[in-house]
């Protein structure tokens, strides 16, 4: 083998490389988490550790299965369930619609909305610490790009440093200070352990509930988004689509 040759392979393979590095970190998988490292890094910095305590991406048990959570934010002044959405596009929709809707590049997509979704987590929360409901605090934070066209709820924000200090806003004392590390204790010994068979398990059980509202609860294979219920132009037949689209194209069958 000449000295050409080995450069040219030299080459090729490093060539591969770079590829296989572009397409790693322009994977949907690697923004979803990147995503929500920084979110989870942004929290942590903005919110400071002695006032709050954050917990991450927990999955708690549900009658009949589990429930994910994003972020559960904890202090005197209340506990803070967080259901960030990573999109993009225009999100039009109100406090008492089912569903709202997303546009991107003259496509509409539904979802359900994301107030409701995190409801079931909110009532999670509420019978795993039989605590009253007025203690806990229902938040969506959209950290994407995405960007409202219709009035929307106050108890949903528009970027993490909106989050932040949607959060801090509050300057009722609800909890006792020794009920803080009780709270937080009481939220980490009771979630189920995040491992692949839970993730499975989870997805499972999202996609035994029936009708649009089930499919909705669904998160993308890929990036972790919501999905919604989609039709094949061609076919006819329907499908999940992730809501992120088209920044991710991760899909799942209705079964």
């Amino acid at each position: 083998m000449d000295h050409n040759t080995v450069n040219d392979m030299a080459y090729l393979g490093l060539l591969g490389f770079v590829l296989l590095c572009f397409w790693f970190f322009r994977s949907p998988w690697f923004k979803g988490v990147s995503g929500e490292f920084w979110v989870k890094s942004a929290l942590r910095s903005g919110l400071g550790e002695t006032e709050y305590a954050l917990l991450n991406d927990l999955t708690l048990p549900v009658r009949g299965g589990t429930t994910q959570i994003d972020h559960i934010v904890v202090s005197r002044h209340g506990i803070f369930v967080v259901e960030t959405k990573n999109m993009s596009g225009w999100i039009f929709g109100s406090a008492d619609q089912r569903t709202w809707t997303q546009t991107f590049r003259r496509k509409k997509f539904k979802m359900q909305n994301p107030t409701h979704q995190n409801f079931k987590h909110v009532k999670a929360v509420q019978e795993l610490l039989g605590v009253p409901q007025r203690k806990i605090h229902n938040v969506v934070a959209f950290v994407g790009s995405a960007r409202p066209r219709t009035q929307m709820p106050p108890n949903v924000v528009w970027s993490v440093r909106e989050l932040i200090k949607y959060i801090k806003s509050f300057d009722q004392l609800l909890l006792g200070e020794d009920e803080v590390p009780t709270t937080v204790k009481k939220l980490s010994e009771g979630a189920v352990e995040n491992s692949r068979k839970t993730r499975r398990n989870h997805v499972t059980h999202v996609k035994s509930l029936s009708g649009q509202q089930g499919t909705m609860l669904a998160k993308c294979p890929k990036c972790g988004s919501a999905m919604a219920k989609r039709t094949n132009r061609k076919s006819s037949s329907e499908f999940l689509g992730c809501s992120n689209y088209p920044k991710c194209k991760g899909t799942r069958r209705i079964q």
